[in-house]
């Protein structure tokens, strides 16, 4: 095989052959692995010559240079995607990847993600301010909070999708935002298979959907843009109105994920069962539900003690 670098090989199988066979989503995320392992010697290291020592040095590093257990992954994983394919084009023999050691979980000392929710006086006080001042941005707030929708589904939301009859709403698609181009479109696809659901409407959702509906907006997204009807609200433009809305109340934000776990927190408290809590947000696997929310369900251990009493 021709001397050339790593870097150069990879950037042509991930334009030639990944660009035009993965979701534009997974390729934006390739693209960025790939520029982080530019940052690296062994980006310029010759194809015909790299060995599972420069592997295990490159994610040595990653690990010096305090890299997430994710990212490093990801980079290995960027390396042996390449590496098979070459191996199936017969442009390399030895799978030099099967020898390198991939950190542990338990070496990482990696903080858990705080599940961070609004208050029930912070959820009133947004609620009512969103109300009274009918901006779209902020009822993407709203309905996020009534639906546990995650928001590049609500922004990705067209009046089709809304079923006034069976007062409830129908989920297939989600705004995929580029982080490599800074730009952003509409998949046709949720997150995942159990992410294309329906699920009821509020008394509340319907009041904001009746709201919007009278903008006439002559736009197929529920959430259009003023000046581009074509397209709905970025992530920025909602981010921005939320966090001024946050501020002119004096409630700390806490982002827009926040109104998602708001809901799950609120449907608990109502007495919803993990199995119904999991389907209203699309989890792939109600386990997922319960490791994510699993403060809020504990260990069980009174609901096994009412079986045994």
């Amino acid at each position: 095989m021709e001397k050339r670098r790593l870097d150069i090989c990879i950037g042509e199988w991930l334009n030639d052959f990944k660009r035009t066979s993965v979701k534009i989503l997974t390729y934006d995320r390739l693209l960025i692995s790939f520029k982080l392992m530019r940052d690296y010697p062994i980006a310029a290291c010759p194809v015909d010559r790299l060995t599972s020592r420069d592997i295990q040095l490159y994610l040595n590093d990653l690990i010096k240079d305090n890299y997430s257990l994710s990212t490093i992954r990801k980079q290995y994983n960027l390396i042996t995607g390449y590496w098979k394919w070459a191996m199936a084009q017969g442009l390399v023999s030895a799978p030099v990847y099967m020898s390198v050691n991939l950190p542990r979980s338990e070496s990482f000392d990696e903080e858990s993600k705080d599940i961070l929710t609004y208050s029930h006086e912070e959820q009133d006080l947004m609620l009512s301010e969103c109300l009274k001042s009918e901006k779209p941005q902020c009822f993407v707030a709203v309905l996020m909070l009534e639906t546990g929708m995650r928001i590049g589904e609500a922004l990705a939301l067209t009046w089709d999708d809304i079923l006034w009859n069976r007062r409830a709403i129908r989920i297939h698609s989600t705004l995929i935002r580029m982080s490599s181009k800074a730009s952003t479109y509409v998949q046709e696809s949720p997150k995942s298979k159990t992410s294309r659901r329906t699920i009821p409407l509020s008394d509340r959702a319907i009041e904001i959907l009746q709201k919007l509906k009278l903008r006439k907006t002559f736009s197929k997204y529920v959430f259009a843009r003023e000046k581009d009807p074509s397209m709905p609200y970025s992530y920025s433009s909602i981010e921005f109105h939320i966090r001024r809305l946050c501020k002119d109340l004096d409630i700390p934000y806490r982002g827009l994920h926040a109104f998602r776990h708001s809901f799950a927190t609120n449907c608990y408290e109502r007495g919803c069962d993990v199995k119904i809590l999991s389907k209203l947000l699309g989890h792939a696997d109600v386990a997922i539900t319960y490791n994510i929310y699993i403060h809020l369900y504990g260990d069980s251990l009174e609901e096994m003690r009412k079986v045994l009493s």
